[in-house]
């Protein structure tokens, strides 16, 4: 069997991560972290619910913020499947 190339394997370790970070948001919602639930507004720039909480308030933060990581989750685990049968 020939051996993948790097940008395959750097590929299947982007889209595993983003499955990780769906993972790790949707059981932080559930635990009820502060930092996913009332975000700091320094986190802007890597977090949509802070822009949502910054414009809308924090009510709407939690719907937004399990949008993010159950689509997150869907998304990089289509990624990953995706990635693991073009290497192989």
């Amino acid at each position: 069997m020939e051996e993948a190339p790097p940008v395959e394997i750097i590929e299947i370790l982007v889209c595993a991560s983003g499955v990780v970070y769906g993972a790790v948001l949707a059981y932080g919602l559930r635990q009820q972290w502060r930092w996913i639930t009332d975000p700091p507004e320094w986190t802007s720039v890597i977090y949509f619910p802070t822009v949502v909480k910054m414009i809308w308030g924090p009510t709407h933060v939690r719907t937004f913020a399990y949008l993010t990581a159950y689509g997150s989750f869907a998304m990089s685990l289509f990624c990953l499947a995706q990635a693991v049968v073009a290497a192989f």
